[in-house]
């Protein structure tokens, strides 16, 4: 080829090069995302409740449970799970509502906070729930039951309040730890 092909042939390539650049689309508009609150979503005695993830290790159907003697009534014994003994707590009596009925919606929270590692008994596990952080937070104070004192903000989603409870403020209070009759 000669040096005067190859020059057009470099010339025709540059120029198809400015016309695919001069009608290519444009990058896409960077649009900031709306930072999102994750959670598992529980119902516990008519509570829509959520937990922050790194709080629970897992979700059971309710075990089968050996009652331990010379425990308070909400303490409903220990499981085996896989080979571990884990300490099964019915949550609601715990607050001093209704037990959890044992029935097919009944769910173990398995939360791992801190040096606990506990089964808590719940009504109903309703999944991950996703919420707008800024805009569906709601206040809750003023709010009367004693579920709450763990709760310390929420979420409005389709007209339902979810409350985020903490597992660790529930760790770390005397009632709790103190399961003795």
């Amino acid at each position: 080829m000669s040096d005067s092909a190859q020059d057009s042939a470099f010339a025709l390539l540059l120029k198809m090069q400015a016309q695919a650049r001069a009608s290519a689309p444009g990058l896409p508009e960077q649009v900031a995302a709306t930072p999102l609150w994750s959670g598992l979503g529980f119902r516990l005695a008519g509570l829509s409740l959520l937990v922050a993830l790194d709080q629970v290790a897992e979700v059971l159907v309710r075990p089968e449970v050996t009652r331990v003697p010379g425990t308070k009534r909400w303490v409903k014994g220990i499981a085996n799970v896989r080979g571990t003994l884990l300490t099964v707590i019915d949550l609601a009596e715990y607050f001093g509502k209704p037990a959890v009925p044992v029935d097919d919606k009944a769910r173990l929270l398995v939360m791992h906070v801190g040096d606990f590692s506990t089964g808590l008994v719940v009504n109903e596990v309703l999944g991950l729930k996703h919420f707008d952080a800024e805009r569906d937070r709601r206040d809750i104070a003023g709010l009367d039951n004693a579920v709450l004192m763990h709760v310390q903000t929420a979420y409005m989603q389709e007209d339902v309040l979810w409350g985020v409870f903490d597992l660790r403020s529930l760790t770390e209070s005397l009632t709790f730890k103190h399961v003795a009759a």
